[in-house]
């Protein structure tokens, strides 16, 4: 029975501190604690700039499903070196998509310079007090999968995860961006 448990939440969640994360970022989003992470100017939208950790599994992702609609996109990571391949489970799942990350390396933050009309898009809570750390000026910020069905506010970082959740979790967020597009494109 605990095995079962224990898959069950691997599966889903990542890991027991997936889970536990998903229940206290969703309690949170319930109270309306994201609420203004879903105000966005679509129209002023254009570029998508998507930031995760290690910027090898969620952003490279996000960023390719970005681009395949023909939205500008960038991605970036809050804590890598950069020069790093995408992760090559994101190569096999964007290939189940018909998208090539092949050509991805990792860029850290640091290397980021703004321009108008970008929106910030994290992978979850967590990132949003990171990314004040490094970016000067007022820009739109918001997280992935709060566009996703259903929302929700928490991405669990899949790298140490089971193929099975990392598999999930980029089908999600690759669900979320193509939402996300859709109402910048019904915004014009």
């Amino acid at each position: 029975m605990l095995s079962a448990l224990d898959a069950y939440i691997k599966n889903r969640f990542g890991s027991r501190s997936g889970l536990l994360a998903a229940v206290k970022y969703k309690a949170l989003y319930w109270l309306g604690h994201y609420r203004q992470y879903q105000q966005i100017d679509f129209a002023g939208a254009e570029r998508l700039v998507f930031i995760c950790s290690g910027n090898i599994c969620r952003s490279p992702l996000a960023e390719v499903v970005a681009r395949e609609t023909g939205f500008s996109a960038e991605s970036f990571g809050l804590h890598c070196r950069g020069g790093d391949p995408a992760d090559p489970r994101v190569l096999e799942f964007a290939g189940t998509l018909g998208l090539d990350v092949e050509a991805h390396r990792s860029r850290n933050i640091a290397e980021y310079v703004g321009r108008q009309g970008d929106v910030l898009v994290v992978m979850e809570p967590a990132h949003l007090t990171e990314l004040g750390q490094h970016i000067n000026g007022t820009r739109q910020v918001t997280i992935a999968t709060l566009w996703g069905e259903p929302p929700t506010p928490y991405l669990h970082d899949p790298f140490s995860c089971n193929t099975t959740f990392f598999n999930r979790c980029e089908h999600q967020l690759a669900l979320a961006v193509k939402r996300f597009i859709a109402c910048v494109d019904a915004s014009r």
